[in-house]
């Protein structure tokens, strides 16, 4: 009887393991999934970046000529020479 018991717990305690790997590879391979994921994500914002990085590096490379200088007062301050008359849209 004792060898009966004995054998039960065996049993048991193996099936509970079993099941506890069983559950922690489907959690691991789920992280996982997630983390390949936010990697993807993750590298397609740094090319995103690294394509930003060199426009600017062009920027500043560029000449700073008096038309440069003007332009860039233009579309990015919103300067404009005196004499100018200035027409705005609703669209």
């Amino acid at each position: 009887m004792k060898t009966d018991n004995l054998n039960f717990f065996v049993k048991l305690t193996m099936i509970v393991i079993i099941i506890f790997c069983v559950v922690s590879i489907v959690r691991l391979r789920t992280s996982y999934r997630d983390l390949e994921a936010t990697e993807a994500e993750m590298n397609e914002q740094k090319i995103a970046y690294l394509d930003e990085i060199d426009r600017l590096k062009e920027e500043l490379d560029h000449e700073m000529d008096q038309d440069y200088v003007m332009r860039i007062a233009r579309e990015r301050l919103n300067y404009y020479l005196p004499d100018e008359i200035l027409f705005y849209s609703d669209r």
